[in-house]
């Protein structure tokens, strides 16, 4: 199996879907638009709060990247057939993927409760009570539990909420795969799109694993039947050109006229990939426009793990801004300070050597138990 889709690629696409992220996150409510007053540049309220709907395909953009090179990894591991490569795959990747979680959560509890930037309040009236709070909140962000709303405790980021994804995807992705195996990608597909209208529970939500699942196989099955390869050398170019084109102002002419509730798929599965499609066959064509894609793609977990922070804590001061486009860029800038000073205390702290540590533990296990 050839790497259809580059690495160089995925990054550009996670930067992509930072950028996406960050403005959602900005507009996608009228009354924090409204509440700063801010300058929308001829727009109407309505209209930004659209255009910030519409780049919620970030999550889907993520998750299609994910499945992507989770698959290719898991594929890789395979080759070898050994006794417990799969339970040595899914311990090594829950490791790296929550690994760059724990260190920035930590960080963050520290800060918001060492300065008060948080009303310790909600999270209980006792240093116990706060304490079995913030274990909560760990624990529904971990173990996908809702632990914290189950027991009206406060969470300190609802952004996080994705992790809870990551941490779903990669322990399904061996019984998926082997389910692509068994009875084909199709027969997948089918099964998670009819399974919630079979079963009469819906549309899970824009913040459910499993709302992103569909994408998440997609990126699985672009990798396992190289599929971006295959597009690449289709020869009739402008055929291909115009049909991408068409099809991406298509999905996005539809996007709100589409009931969510109904046919999420369109919002989160075919306008994602329809964008991703473009982006790699066509825009990350253009070098500077890849390379700076690239560049915030090295960042992209970082940057999702605190921008919300400096939107709310640094509020009045980015949006102080007032021009719509600028508030945005603001927010971008200061997340990617932040997480330059994030990695140097990953580095001058020996957390990194840490998890290379544990990583090379779990690899010496699962060697021992051959």
């Amino acid at each position: 199996m050839t790497n259809g889709l580059k690495k160089e690629d995925s990054a550009a696409l996670k930067g992509l879907a930072v950028l996406l992220l960050i403005f959602h996150h900005c507009y996608r409510l009228a009354d924090r638009i409204e509440r700063y007053q801010v300058d929308l540049c001829g727009l109407t309220t309505e209209q930004l709060v659209a255009i910030a709907e519409c780049c919620k395909i970030c999550v889907a953009i993520f998750a299609f990247v994910s499945g992507y090179g989770l698959m290719y990894g898991y594929s890789a591991k395979m080759k070898n057939k050994e006794k417990y490569a799969v339970s040595e795959w899914i311990s090594g990747h829950l490791l790296s993927t929550m690994s760059g979680f724990w260190f920035t959560a930590a960080v963050s509890y520290l800060i918001y409760f060492g300065l008060g930037l948080k009303d310790p309040s909600k999270w209980g009236e006792t240093f116990y009570e706060r304490g079995f709070a913030v274990f909560a909140d760990i624990l529904r962000i971990l173990f996908i539990l809702g632990i914290s709303r189950l027991l009206e405790t406060e969470s300190l980021n609802g952004a996080w909420w994705y992790m809870s994804a990551a941490f779903v995807f990669i322990i399904l992705l061996p019984l998926l795969d082997g389910t692509i195996e068994k009875f084909g990608g199709i027969f997948c597909i089918a099964v998670i799109f009819l399974l919630p209208r079979i079963l009469g529970i819906g549309f899970q939500g824009g913040s459910k694993p499993y709302s992103f699942l569909l994408i998440f196989v997609a990126g699985m099955l672009c990798c396992k039947y190289n599929f971006f390869q295959k597009l690449h050398e289709y020869r009739r170019k402008k055929l291909k050109f115009i049909c991408l084109s068409a099809l991406l102002c298509a999905g996005f002419f539809l996007y709100h006229k589409i009931d969510l509730k109904i046919f999420w798929e369109f919002r989160y599965v075919l306008v994602p990939f329809l964008l991703i499609l473009f982006c790699v066959e066509y825009l990350f064509r253009i070098t500077p426009v890849s390379l700076f894609l690239q560049y915030l793609g090295k960042h992209s977990m970082n940057i999702w793990l605190v921008h919300t922070f400096v939107r709310d804590s640094l509020g009045k001061y980015v949006f102080a801004l007032k021009k719509f486009w600028l508030i945005p860029v603001a927010v971008l800038v200061i997340s990617l300070g932040i997480s330059y000073c994030l990695d140097f205390l990953k580095k001058i702290t020996g957390y990194q050597k840490l998890i290379r540590l544990l990583k090379k533990k779990v690899t010496e296990h699962y060697a021992v138990r051959e």
